[in-house]
Order: structure tokens, then C-alpha cells, then sequence
């Protein structure tokens, strides 16, 4: 026997009442002796057992009726095995159908998730009429179809059939408490809706491949709505998957024809090794480059690929893994933004050896134009991005005019302040102070040299370094230096061995904290010089900077448009390859008339009405829509000219791994059961599941019973009490 209002059988405490009333009567009874009466309590004594005995009756029924109507209040109802419970309880049902794309996985039986489909069409089809049942779609989210029980099981069993595999990873914890939400009838509760009847039998399905990883990262579910869990595996198999974890860039930072390297990770979730698996690069829709690699069983294998952009602009493309028989996670995308040409003024006395670090050959993207710092009082500063201050010794008013120039026209200035001689001079450097990023104090002299031993390996200068430093006998020398003491707004990247601020930068400047001329010939210091104009191009809003792919599917993206503040975003998932390259540098198939063809890796369905987002005040866009893997492209009205970016979305690699949980272990986490799934569907599946549901509530028969207890009651206590004359006065008699 069990109750469905439990909460009600302290009533029962309440059939006291009556012995408390009857015990609290008979102390206040009184006896009085007439001597006239002295001779009839012998004649009485036997009606007085007969009066004493009907008084415990009519307190044994007063208490009986009272916990009768506790017990059926209660509602108590009979469970299979008990004689009177064969009868078919009403049952309410909550379907928990498995759909991120692991249960895309084409096995033996044949896809996984067309197999939870059909298993939960059995359960529903077991129901009869009076029964209700809901679903939810379980992900990393839990995705109510029917946000109530409803007992339409036919739209339940139409809504299984039409569901689809999305794209994301597994999370059981959320989808199981909506579903014990849905059944108590909270989830309801909390939207001001009324609460639904609470049936006999409450039962939760939870349909799934069962992988690990939707167990991780939390505890035991309490089963605060009652229900009988019901864990029903989609497979008994241990599959194997290959999967694309991520592509990372060898620096933050990608030039127009400058060489780097993709670093492409691939894993092998399998017991048996993995042999000749291909790797192949796409941009743009065309073939690029192919590899093969093999791997262990359960390793993790680095590619390096080294490439190079021909044009400025975003260039998306993807990798592709060897088809296996999970085919979502066998494809990851990026979007790389590489910096076009930047023009560079060297101002200086001796900045020959500059220009060369620079420029070493007519094919790289940076462009050095040489003067000295008088000629550079009255340069013309339109065709220039970038600024260098190579080691000039003292700023003029006319410098200083020109530099001030420069930020109002959002062009970088890289300073490097200190030289052999001692030079700058800090008087003149002083009056800077509203420009570089620090005050320039005394000249430092170190013996034995300094080195750099502090930076941030993070920031797009320092990304191409080791991130545990540079090693000794390669790290550059630094024997002159200038005291700086960096400004409130300041953000110091570098550092030397004794604290000194090596690098620190502020708005549209960096400023170095040594000599130009004495470090071009180190090895570290000349990819350090390149990285710095790169990322100079990038604070003057010329570029950006090209990270990870790691937008997943389900997380929002966000960027800023501080100049579109108040404006509208067009945010779409673009085909691959399907730009012109000469507006956005994404490389494309040209049929010769001047049209982009949609290549064969194309999907026709993604040409979709873009989503129009706002952008906020603060310039700040997020876009939620990122429900499918892809090429996301942003375009953006900003002061009259359209501005077109794209960020790459892609699965998350942890759902690849297909390990299976304990299955046991897991049962014991949320109190459930486990089914088996090998038997034969249709009538056989119905008796299965339709013989754990008798049941019978007997809280009507409980209050029958306790309407006839009370008539019984007062038909005795109404035949005790037109007794109550001489008999009273003998029980007084007796009593004494």
C-alpha cells in the first residue's frame, strides 16, 4: 500500500481526541452515597459491565472514524501483489528522449536515435484512455514539447516522430528535475497555471545512448515527485568515434603572406588503435591541403599545418575527418582574420637596419618608409598607419605637434626610448605625458644585463613565444634602460628581471623600454618588432585579431561595435565559401562571368533570412542563435559603410567521446531502474510496461466505511442514552 497525499496521515493523531475526551470525563465524575440506594448496586452490577462495555465501543468507533477519514484523505492505494489491486491504475507518462548528436551514431541496429524514437513510441502506446503522458528533448537544455501532462498521447506519439538530432552536448540533471517538476506538478505551480490530477502511477523514461559525459559535474537527483525512473539504453554496444577537437593558430596575430601554423587536434575515442585516418583542409569551399595520421587507442594527436593568406580580409574554411559512423563532430570550422598591408614611418638617425628587419623582401606586408626626426616635423602622415620612434633623442615641439596628429587620426605610435648613449632626453620625453603610457625618468644602466623574465604569454605581441619565457642562452640582452613609471591607465605587457617595465601600452601606444639599434640582430627581438606592428595595425582599427574557434553550438557570440552603438545587425549562417573574395577576402569558385558558385559542400537550405539584432548602447551585440554548426556572417551599418565580419560555431568535442556510463551507478544517482530494450515491440512491449501499473485507490471505500461506523455510532450511543437514569446512578455506585 502507498499514499498519494502522505502528508494527511498525521491525521491520524487525531483518532486520539476521542480516548483524551472519554479519560478526561471520567475524572470529573463525582460520587455521592444515598443510603436509600446502598442495597441496589448488587441487583446493578451486571448492567453496569453491560454500560461500561458499550461506552468502550462507542470510543473504539469515534477513534475508528476519525483515522478512517485521515486514511482517506491520504489516499491510500493498493500496489500489484495485494489481492484487491489488479486492476489498470491511471498513469501519467514523461518521455526524456535523448537528442544531442551523439545519438546520431550509426551503429549495427542502425542510427541510435531513430531506435530511442521507436522505444518511446512503445511506452506511449501502452497508455489507454484517461492516461497522460509529455515530453521533453534532452541536450545540455531540457526542452519541454508539452510543458504540461496533456492526454493527447497521439500529439505526444507525433511529436517523437518529428523530433530531430540537435547539435549539442548532454546534461541529464536538468532534463530529469523538469520532469519531476512536470509530474508533481511545480513546473505548472510556477507559471500561475492550475495543477493537473495526480494519478496512481507516475513514470519516467529516460531514452539515451547513456555517454559519460552527460553524467559529469553533478550529483544525486532526489525523486521529490514520486515516480517510478525508468533508464531504457538505446544500445548495449561500446562504439568507437573519431572526432576534430580544436584548431588552434600558431599567434593571435596573421599577416597577409605571412607564414603560420594551424595546429589541428584529433582524437580517437576507441579501444583499438586508429589506422590511416585522412585530415583535410577546406577554405573558402575548395580543397586545400591533405594528411593522413594514425593513433592509439584513446589518444590525442597535434597535426601542425603551416599556410599562408594571399589576401586581407576573414577566411573561413574547415577541417574534415575520414567518415565514421558519427559524422556531426567529424568536421570543425574557423574564421581567421589576416591584417592586409601596413605602412610604416621609421623616424630616426639610423634606421637602415630597421627598414630591412621590417621589409626583408619585397613579398611581406609590411611597408617601412624611413626619415629623421627633423624631416619628420613636417612629413605628411596620410599614407602611414603605424609610427616608429627609433631612438630619437629628443622630441621638439613640432614632433610632438605631429604626434598628437597621429592619435587624432587613429594612427599607432611604437617609442622605443633608450639607447647605447643614454639618450633620450627625459626633459623633452616629459612633455609626452598626455601621450605615452608612462613618465620617462632617469636612464638605468645594468651590470650583468637584464633580461625579459615577466610577460604576458596571452597578449597577441607574446602568443608566438614560449609561455614559460625565453630560453637563456637565446633571451635578448638589455644593458640600458630608462625608469618609467607607468600612468593609471596604463596595462605594463613585459617586464625585466629587476620589476622594470619593459613594454607597456595605453590606447593607440606602445612604448619599449630599451634601445632599437642593439637588439635588431637578436633572434627573438625581430619576430617581437613584426608582432608589434601587426598588433599596432590592430589598435588603429585596421584588423583583429584571430582566436580559437571555440564559439560552441547552444553559447551566445558576442563582439562590439562601439560605433554602431544603437544600431542593427544582420547575423545569418552563410554557406561555406559563398562571398566575393575581393569585398571580405573569403576565397570563392568563380564561373568566369563574374558570379560565385555554390561549391558542392554547399547546403542550399542555409540561404535563410539573416536575424536582425540590436547592438546595445555600450556598442555590445550577442546573438543566441547559434543552434547549428557553421560560418555565422555579421554585417553591420557603421557610419555609412557596411562592415561585414564572420565567427565560426562548432560542437562541443567532449559529447564526441561515446564511453559509456555505469549503468548501474547511474541508476543508483537518481533512484531509477533499469529496462531492457532487446525484446520484440508492439504487444509484448504493452504487457511489459502495462504490468507494473496496477493499482486501486480505496480512499472512497475508507470513507463508505467510516459513514457506516458513524451511523453504527450513533445508533449506539442514542440506545445508551435513553438508558441513562437508575443505570447512571448505579455506574456512580460502582465507580465508587
Amino acid at each position: 500500500m502507498a499514499f498519494l497525499n502522505p502528508l494527511f496521515l498525521f491525521g491520524l493523531l487525531a483518532a486520539g481526541i476521542p480516548l483524551l475526551i472519554h479519560l478526561w470525563n471520567r475524572r470529573r465524575v463525582v460520587t455521592i452515597d444515598f443510603s436509600s440506594l446502598m442495597f441496589l448496586v448488587a441487583a446493578h452490577r451486571q448492567n453496569v459491565r453491560r454500560v461500561q462495555l458499550k461506552n468502550l465501543l462507542i470510543l473504539l468507533l469515534r477513534m475508528l472514524i476519525v483515522a478512517l477519514v485521515a486514511l482517506a484523505l491520504a489516499r491510500p492505494f493498493l500496489t500489484l501483489g495485494l489481492p484487491l489491486s489488479a486492476v489498470r491504475a491511471k498513469t501519467d507518462v514523461v518521455i526524456i528522449l535523448d537528442n544531442s548528436y551523439s545519438m546520431a551514431y550509426e551503429g549495427v541496429e542502425g542510427v541510435a536515435f531513430e531506435k530511442a524514437k521507436a522505444l518511446g513510441i512503445d511506452v506511449l502506446r501502452s497508455l489507454r484512455h484517461g492516461d497522460s503522458a509529455s515530453l521533453i528533448l534532452m541536450s545540455d537544455v531540457a526542452r519541454p514539447v508539452f510543458r504540461q501532462l496533456t492526454p493527447d498521447v497521439e500529439s505526444v506519439i507525433a511529436a517523437i516522430d518529428e523530433a530531430e538530432v540537435s547539435y549539442r552536448a548532454t546534461n541529464v540533471q536538468l532534463s530529469l528535475e523538469l520532469a519531476h517538476d512536470i509530474l508533481s506538478g511545480e513546473h505548472r505551480a510556477r507559471e500561475s497555471e492550475p495543477l493537473a490530477r495526480t494519478a496512481l502511477n507516475r513514470e519516467i523514461y529516460l531514452i539515451s545512448d547513456f555517454a559519460e559525459n552527460g553524467w559529469a559535474n553533478w550529483g544525486r537527483i532526489s525523486n521529490f515527485s514520486g515516480a517510478r525512473i525508468f533508464l531504457v539504453p538505446v544500445t548495449a554496444q561500446n562504439p568507437h568515434n573519431t572526432n576534430i577537437e580544436e584548431i588552434v593558430p600558431s599567434n593571435q596575430l596573421i599577416g597577409m603572406n605571412l607564414s603560420f601554423q594551424l595546429y589541428v587536434t584529433g582524437t580517437n575515442h576507441s579501444a583499438a588503435p586508429l589506422e590511416q585516418s585522412t585530415l583535410t583542409l577546406f577554405i573558402g569551399g575548395q580543397k586545400r591541403r591533405t594528411m593522413t595520421f594514425s593513433a592509439a587507442a584513446d589518444e590525442s594527436l597535434t597535426t601542425p599545418l603551416t599556410h599562408r593568406f594571399s589576401t586581407p580580409g576573414t577566411h573561413t574554411g574547415y577541417f574534415t575527418l575520414t567518415p565514421d559512423r558519427l559524422s556531426a563532430d567529424n568536421r570543425r570550422y574557423f574564421a581567421f582574420e589576416a591584417l592586409g598591408e601596413v605602412r610604416v614611418l621609421c623616424v630616426g638617425e639610423q634606421t637602415h637596419t630597421l627598414t630591412l628587419a621590417l621589409n626583408p623582401n619585397s613579398g611581406t606586408m609590411i611597408l617601412p618608409t624611413a626619415c629623421t626626426p627633423a624631416e619628420f616635423e613636417t612629413f605628411p602622415l596620410e599614407d602611414y598607419d603605424v609610427v616608429i620612434l627609433a631612438d630619437v633623442p629628443k622630441v621638439t615641439a613640432q614632433i610632438r605637434a605631429q604626434l598628437h596628429a597621429c592619435i587624432r587620426s587613429r594612427k599607432s605610435i611604437i617609442a622605443f626610448v633608450s639607447d647605447r648613449t643614454g639618450s633620450p632626453e627625459p626633459v623633452t620625453y616629459a612633455q609626452l605625458g598626455d601621450i605615452l603610457p608612462a613618465q620617462v625618468g632617469t636612464p638605468l644602466t645594468w651590470a650583468p644585463p637584464q633580461q625579459i623574465t615577466e610577460y604576458n604569454a596571452a597578449h597577441p605581441i607574446f602568443d608566438i613565444f614560449p609561455s614559460d619565457g625565453f630560453p637563456e642562452q637565446y633571451a635578448p640582452q638589455f644593458h640600458n634602460g630608462m625608469m618609467l613609471v607607468p600612468t593609471a591607465e596604463a596595462n605594463v605587457v613585459a617586464r625585466f628581471g629587476d620589476g622594470t617595465p619593459f613594454l607597456i601600452e595605453k590606447g593607440l601606444v606602445l612604448l619599449y623600454n630599451c634601445g632599437l639599434q642593439t637588439q635588431l640582430l637578436n633572434p627573438y627581438f625581430l619576430p617581437l618588432l613584426q608582432q608589434s606592428v601587426l598588433y599596432a595595425q590592430v589598435l588603429s582599427g585596421q584588423g583583429s585579431v584571430s582566436r580559437r574557434s571555440d564559439v560552441r553550438v547552444g553559447e551566445p557570440w558576442t563582439a562590439r561595435y562601439p560605433r554602431s552603438a544603437g544600431a542593427t545587425a544582420a547575423i545569418k549562417r552563410t554557406a561555406v565559401g559563398y562571398g566575393k573574395t575581393k569585398n571580405v577576402g573569403i576565397d570563392n569558385v568563380d564561373d568566369g562571368a563574374g558570379k560565385t558558385l555554390l561549391t558542392e559542400q554547399e547546403d542550399m537550405s542555409e540561404r535563410i533570412a539573416p536575424d536582425k539584432k540590436p547592438i546595445a548602447e555600450d556598442g555590445t551585440l550577442r546573438f543566441e542563435g547559434t543552434e547549428y554548426p557553421g560560418i555565422y556572417q555579421v554585417e553591420v551599418q557603421t557610419q555609412g559603410r557596411l562592415e561585414r565580419d564572420f565567427f565560426a560555431v562548432n560542437v562541443d568535442p567532449g559529447e564526441s567521446d561515446l564511453a559509456p556510463v555505469d549503468i548501474e551507478k547511474a541508476a543508483a544517482r537518481v533512484g531509477a531502474q533499469i529496462t531492457e530494450t532487446d525484446g520484440a515491440p508492439g504487444m509484448d512491449a504493452e504487457v511489459s510496461y502495462n504490468v507494473q501499473r496496477h493499482g486501486r485507490e480505496i480512499w472512497g471505500e475508507l470513507l463508505i466505511v467510516a459513514v457506516t461506523l458513524l451511523f453504527l455510532e450513533s445508533f449506539v450511543s442514542n440506545r445508551l442514552t435513553s438508558r441513562t437514569g437508575l443505570v447512571g446512578s448505579a455506574s456512580a455506585a460502582g465507580n465508587r
